[in-house]
């Protein structure tokens, strides 16, 4: 017996040729042709015979081609499709067997995020930045390719939406006994902007390998700075004991319900702004805060 061996993923934007030797009167040859967007598979020998379970239905049958020789059959693994790897409708990491109020109630539907990122106010500090067409990328790609200038921020990033999103809900009391994060750069500005705009004291934790550059830019915003620990995670764990200690308010880099929300305004201007169909939004992933929150506007108001 034969298996099928998965070849790896295909980007869907390449449009590429596959070579295919033919064999005709001239001889064996090899021609190029188009190719659709499909998995590709290759057949290959396993070392040892593999005893194939009965099929109870056409369904279950990958392959067959008895003039070639194979026969494929199921394995054993449990069948998963392509709805099971998604969250139900209304619900953002959470099945609909845990409800909202379930433990320390710290998950939130759908519904919450999507009203919380509708009322921020992330635009006391922040721009709502433009959409701006990628003509030379879009000419090579043959498809049109638009860029969200987050780097026209007042701190060049979106990190401030998060930040401030969050440090805007907190109390007057929490406000007035500070606020303190852990970040080597991006994060750390948001905070000490939204920190000078809100007037609470704010202490950033960074590690000690943090450009000169990069510091500097956060004193100039009026935050504290304490160059500690060779890693990033030394700089966390020092900023949640003094948290602690000093009773201020850590503000997390993007795992928090309103760092999220604050984020989720990039989504809700990506689809105010696009005059044409939106068909795929590309986010670039560090800790998943923006991608989390552009997917809690955008999967609710526009699912397709």
């Amino acid at each position: 017996m034969e298996g099928l061996r998965f070849a790896p993923p295909q980007p869907t934007l390449l449009h590429c040729t596959e070579t295919v030797l033919r064999t005709s009167f001239i001889g064996p040859h090899f021609t190029k042709k188009c190719i659709a967007h499909r998995i590709r598979v290759s057949v290959s020998k396993p070392t040892a015979e593999v005893s194939s379970p009965t099929l109870t239905s056409s369904e279950d049958t990958v392959a067959s081609s008895p003039s070639q020789g194979f026969v494929v059959a199921p394995s054993d693994r449990p069948r998963v499709s392509a709805n099971s790897l998604q969250y139900p409708s209304g619900y953002l990491g959470a099945g609909p067997e845990r409800s909202v109020d379930e433990g320390k109630g710290d998950v939130k539907n759908a519904m919450e995020y999507l009203t919380n990122i509708l009322s921020s106010k992330v635009y006391d500090v922040a721009i709502e930045s433009p959409l701006q067409l990628a003509t030379k990328l879009s000419e090579r790609l043959g498809n049109q390719v638009w860029l969200k200038r987050e780097d026209l921020q007042p701190v060049f990033s979106f990190k401030l939406r998060g930040a401030y999103n969050m440090m805007a809900k907190l109390t007057k009391e929490q406000l007035e006994k500070g606020v303190i994060c852990s970040s080597a750069g991006n994060h750390a500005q948001g905070v000490a902007l939204a920190a000078k705009k809100l007037g609470c004291n704010a202490v950033i934790a960074m590690p000690v390998t943090t450009p000169e550059i990069k510091w500097q830019s956060v004193e100039r915003l009026g935050a504290a700075v304490v160059l500690i620990g060779d890693s990033y995670d030394e700089a966390q764990a020092y900023a949640k004991k003094r948290a602690k200690e000093e009773s201020r308010t850590f503000i997390p880099p993007f795992d928090h319900p309103d760092v999220i929300m604050g984020q989720g305004t990039v989504g809700m201007e990506i689809v105010r702004q696009m005059q044409g169909p939106l068909h795929a939004i590309f986010v670039p992933v560090g800790g998943g805060g923006l991608i989390a929150g552009i997917a809690a506007y955008v999967k609710r108001v526009s699912p397709e």
